[in-house]
């Protein structure tokens, strides 16, 4: 007897989580359909502002030449050689 109980009590459980799961997706579903939408328009941009620097080689923020080759990390006036 005690033994069903448990198992009911179990199935309940796992029931309740089930359906809180899926009513919390269902009411954060327009927020993440406007994460998505954000993303997108972000990643476009990106693109875009990639594409026009390399097709330039100017930056459209400052106006400024672009360098060619990568920056350097702690460049040859950090070294202590």
């Amino acid at each position: 007897m005690i033994t069903i109980m448990l198992v009911g009590a179990l199935l309940v459980g796992c029931l309740g989580v089930l359906v809180g799961s899926t009513w919390t997706t269902q009411a954060l579903e327009g927020h993440f359909r406007h994460h998505a939408a954000e993303r997108r328009r972000l990643n476009d941009e990106w693109s875009a502002l990639g594409a026009l620097r390399d097709q330039h080689r100017w930056c459209p923020r400052c106006d400024g030449a672009l360098r060619r080759e990568p920056a350097l990390v702690g460049g040859p006036e950090d070294q202590d050689d």
